[in-house]
């Protein structure tokens, strides 16, 4: 139960906080999103060369 109205406070808290700083929030999010994309396309890139790498590995084993 405490960690219910604990919640409930907190989102109260957000929708406020976002109500009065919505412009805040906005800018945060326009440089925010580009620097997340370029991170999360860094590491699709070093996943696929790892997965490349890998399968050209077990290629050469066999």
């Amino acid at each position: 139960m405490p960690s219910i109205i604990v919640g409930v406070v907190a989102c109260a808290l957000g929708f406020w906080g976002l109500s009065i700083w919505l412009w805040s929030v906005a800018e945060f999010l326009r440089g925010a999103v580009p620097i997340a994309l370029i991170l999360f396309g860094l590491v699709a890139i070093g996943g696929g060369l790892r997965v490349k790498r890998s399968h050209d590995e077990k290629e050469q084993n066999e």
